[in-house]
């Protein structure tokens, strides 16, 4: 098969397209930049064909030729805005994250293309993840900030798309970690987890909150989901919500990496202290999983828990190398 990734440069589309290369399928990669040669070199090792489209999702005329062929796409181009949505013009991210989602729908149709799969984002549910109450699809969609509103409003369009026969699906995706996380530039905030990597690996010691745990889930199971609703034949629901189900603290991934690769690093910070890592948001607040309940049953998924999670990222980390890793 023939599938199209755009965003492949980024978190999500580097583990898919590494996902769908080894399953030895043909990936045409869609990036407004360079891929990380570390991944590259990953890639040209594995089953699968890769071909490199270096273009902007925005560009109608780039897009109708990256669909030309392809039996499914998965829409992983994104600008991730912060609450202070800083790292770029609004008008910008709208046009990344929803005005491109629309041109690819249409292109999409045109070609025939036979599933169209969009990774959205908890974040459309603002606040609903600290209110105790589960998260399922069901829940109200109330976005808190610009990032969110932009990934309803693609989830809208994907879903007119689907009144108008195309086959789509998507898949709200809560806070991510694991391999392939770099700075893209796109991204207002990396995972807490990547920053303690990067400091860990460094030799930097790191303060770790007692706060902050969190629902992140591995990148390596988001792709295997995805890849899931790219082929699937049968899709039960056109929505799902994808997590582990079970929030935790960097401090887990810490000791994973302690017990591999000796690094310098403390969980000295006060109960009343936010440590040296940034959030996105109020670490006093106690944060529930979102809950991916309907995923695992409909595709008897089974995520890593948060310890196989941080075991395996940390695996990664040390084949990668800590110089190879401040390079990505």
């Amino acid at each position: 098969m023939t599938y199209l990734v755009t965003g492949a440069g980024g978190f999500v589309g580097l583990n898919l397209v590494e996902r769908l290369l080894t399953e030895g399928h043909r990936v045409r990669a869609f990036n407004d930049r360079p891929l990380p040669q570390a991944a590259l070199a990953r890639f040209c090792a594995l089953p699968g064909k890769v071909e490199i489209l270096r273009a902007d999702v925005r560009d109608r005329a780039a897009v109708n030729l990256a669909v030309q062929g392809v039996e499914g796409i998965v829409h992983a181009a994104a600008i991730t805005l912060g609450p202070k949505a800083a790292l770029t013009p609004a008008r910008t991210a709208v046009e990344v994250n929803t005005l491109s989602t629309a041109i690819l729908l249409d292109e999409a149709r045109k070609a025939g293309v036979a599933r169209f799969v969009y990774p959205s984002s908890s974040a459309v549910y603002g606040a609903a993840p600290f209110d105790g109450a589960p998260v399922t699809e069901d829940r109200e969609p109330t976005p808190a900030g610009l990032y969110g509103f932009t990934k309803l409003a693609s989830e809208a369009l994907v879903a007119e798309a689907a009144r108008d026969g195309l086959s789509t699906v998507r898949a709200r995706i809560t806070a991510l970690f694991g391999p392939w996380e770099h700075d893209t530039g796109v991204r207002e905030t990396l995972s807490p987890p990547f920053q303690a990597a990067r400091r860990i690996l460094a030799g930097v010691p790191v303060a770790m909150s007692p706060a902050g745990a969190r629902d992140w889930t591995s990148a390596r199971d988001v792709a295997r989901a995805l890849a899931l609703l790219l082929q699937a034949e049968r899709l039960p629901h056109d929505l799902y919500n994808l997590s582990a189900g079970a929030c935790w603290r960097p401090s887990l991934l810490a000791e994973a990496l302690g017990r591999r690769m000796p690094a310098a690093w403390s969980t000295t910070a006060a109960a009343t202290d936010e440590g040296d890592l940034a959030y996105n948001d109020d670490l006093a607040r106690t944060r529930a999983p979102i809950d991916a309940g309907r995923f695992a049953r409909d595709f008897d998924f089974r995520f890593m828990t948060p310890e196989e999670a941080a075991e395996d990222y940390a695996a990664w980390l040390e084949a990668l190398g800590p110089a190879a890793f401040a390079s990505l």
